[in-house]
């Protein structure tokens, strides 16, 4: 609970059920967009959304896929199923970097 100094808790039940029902209804929110509906400080938000195990975020897209590399990806998936059945702790012994 959040002790505001004045004697009450700004943490109440209905506030957590305010900011998980928001953040429900559109998994897009931003933590801005429930502060302003919800009317209660940052921190309490990333709070409940940390203690729910939520974890706030915005999509970005950096890259697209073009036809010319799905051809080649669906071979490595093959292969990297042929591996494991073959080997099954193929998987274990494989370093995959961005």
């Amino acid at each position: 609970m959040h002790d505001t100094g004045d004697g009450r808790s700004v943490r109440t039940t209905q506030v957590v059920e305010d900011i998980l029902q928001g953040v429900g209804d559109r998994p897009d929110i931003s933590t801005r967009e429930v502060f302003r509906a919800v009317k209660v400080p940052h921190s309490i938000i990333w709070r409940v959304l940390r203690d729910e195990g939520l974890h706030p975020y915005h999509v970005q897209k950096v890259q697209a896929l073009i036809p010319a590399v799905y051809a080649p990806r669906v071979e490595f998936a093959r292969w990297f199923l042929q591996q494991l059945a073959a080997q099954p702790a193929f998987s274990a012994h494989v370093l995959f970097t961005d």
